[in-house]
């Protein structure tokens, strides 16, 4: 009786994992976008910055999520892989400034009197 009962339970235990597992893949495959990113490079200059992070609409405007790296003599770099669209974004530097891109092509009203830069991912 109790080897039909480990039994029993080992089976249930497999099954169980086994759809579990492909319960997991299939929202996993559901949450993955199949529009391939493109690489897009933001660079920013200021010899002074001590810290240069990149906030926009692709990250929620989150000021803690993507920091420019120091490249060295006030250059700061950061690769972004964007889905193709239209993204509005700002330079925060030493967290309390908030910089529009004066390279970019294309900028915005950003509702506090100044503006936002606007890339175009094809």
């Amino acid at each position: 009786m109790w080897f039909r009962m480990l039994v029993v339970a080992v089976v249930a235990f497999f099954v169980g994992k086994f759809y579990g597992q492909k319960e997991i893949e299939e929202e996993l495959y559901e949450e993955k976008s199949c529009v391939p990113k493109k690489s897009v490079v933001f660079e920013h200059q200021d010899k002074n910055a001590k810290k240069v992070v990149l906030t926009g609409d692709f990250n929620n405007w989150d000021i803690n999520s993507d920091q420019l790296f120091d490249l060295g003599d006030g250059n700061w770099s950061i690769t972004m892989f964007l889905e193709p669209g239209r993204y509005e974004y700002k330079f925060v530097v030493d967290d309390t400034e908030w910089i529009a891109d004066p390279l970019a092509k294309e900028f915005v009203d950003d509702g506090y009197g100044g503006k936002r830069s606007v890339v175009v991912v094809q």
